[in-house]
């Protein structure tokens, strides 16, 4: 037993406001757990808290704060989330810093601005990057060894700068080492490394400057990736796939594993589905969300990535799979990093403004939330209408 000035611990309790060792998980009665909330945005860490595992699993849901963000994104080899609002202005939260130095970061786990413009109007991230839309112009910031930049150079950038000022851009998305970005006559260019075919330049050599993919789509409002291969989706609803498809997970007019040299068309919303948003894919499977708000799962499932619990695959032509037991009001997934094979297995989705996460990868979590630890899709929160997850931490709100 310890003692404070020769007075046993066990003798103290709430000395101006101090508890010691009487009853309560975590250090003491006056100490608890913050509870997952309905409002503002929150941040959720995984189960493993290396600087005192002695602390009860449930300490690692963070605060909640009143901010309310129309999209946010994170980094996928730090804890850093950047988010925009509906006023325009963007903003970050960081724990860490990382090999590529972004020196303007408050490492502090708190969400801050970034000055006070109003003009930032999308955002994205990559495993050491950032990318975003302001005032029409591309910005970027972190590492560019595999030239995401677009402007031809290969220099880490410590804080946020335009790497292409035409003034017409509308979408960005940093994909696995390459970096799309759509302009507002619909048009979708491409820079970075070219694996598998996956800038669409009918190239596996690096682009090192935005170039427009090779088969010259109209009508483009956006861009996603997975490992090594990327999405385009047009007005329509139709989607272009190009890259590698060793796991089948095109989509249904895609008939074949090998690598596409395209963009070639995935989804015919003639004959498949209308797509109204591509999702984020791992390395073995992914999601589409069609029109009526269900998903719509294509790749392997046996990590438990499909929101209804099912582990029957869904490739090739077959893949363009409605999952009718998910039901509808989907209006986000995202599931895992990109990094190949390797790649966590954790999913997560908002269904009717209800957060909800699953995949192998999601059992630390439920800890963390006092759940069963199973592989199984579960529904944390309520209120909510983005969200994003790297390095073993969530965001929701």
């Amino acid at each position: 037993m310890g003692e404070i000035s020769g007075v046993p611990t066990a003798d103290i309790d709430n000395v101006d406001g101090f508890f010691t060792t009487q009853s309560g998980g975590g250090g003491g009665s006056g100490i608890t757990p913050n509870s997952v909330s309905n409002t503002g945005t929150q941040m959720y860490g995984s189960a493993s808290i290396w600087a005192n595992p002695s602390v009860p699993k449930t300490f690692n849901v963070g605060p909640a704060s009143t901010h309310t963000f129309t999209k946010v994104v994170a980094r996928q080899n730090a804890l850093q989330f950047h988010a925009i609002k509906s006023d325009g202005t963007l903003w970050y939260w960081s724990a860490t810093n990382n090999y590529t130095s972004t020196a303007y970061f408050t490492n502090d786990s708190t969400w801050r601005q970034y000055g006070t413009d109003t003009d930032w109007t999308d955002i994205t991230a990559g495993q050491e990057s950032f990318g975003a839309i302001k005032d029409g112009n591309i910005m970027y910031l972190g590492g560019a060894w595999s030239r995401m930049r677009g402007d031809g150079s290969t220099s880490s950038l410590s804080n946020w700068t335009t790497v292409n000022s035409a003034g017409n851009w509308v979408k960005i998305h940093h994909g696995y080492r390459h970096t799309w970005a759509i302009n507002s006559s619909g048009e979708a260019y491409s820079t970075g490394y070219g694996y598998d075919y996956m800038t669409g330049q009918g190239s596996t050599g690096t682009i090192s400057t935005f170039t427009r993919e090779k088969n010259s789509l109209t009508n483009i409002v956006e861009a996603a990736g997975g490992y090594r291969c990327a999405w385009l989706r047009n007005s329509s609803g139709d989607v272009y796939f190009t890259g590698n498809n060793a796991n089948g997970y095109a989509g249904p007019q895609i008939t074949t594993t090998s690598d596409s040299n395209g963009p070639l068309l995935a989804v015919d919303s003639s004959t498949d589905y209308v797509c109204a948003k591509i999702c984020g894919h791992s390395y073995h499977g992914g999601c589409h969300i069609d029109s009526d708000g269900y998903l719509r799962f294509n790749g392997e499932a046996s990590s438990y990535m499909r929101p209804d619990n099912s582990t029957t695959d869904k490739k090739l032509s077959n893949s363009g799979y409605q999952l009718t037991s998910a039901g509808s009001g989907w209006t986000h997934y995202d599931s895992a990093i990109y990094s190949g094979s390797t790649s966590e297995h954790l999913g997560i989705g908002i269904k009717s403004g209800a957060f909800w996460i699953g995949g192998e990868d999601s059992e630390e979590f439920k800890e963390v939330f006092g759940q069963t630890v199973n592989k199984n899709w579960y529904q944390v929160r309520t209120g909510a209408t983005t969200a994003a997850q790297r390095n073993g931490a969530l965001v929701a709100g």
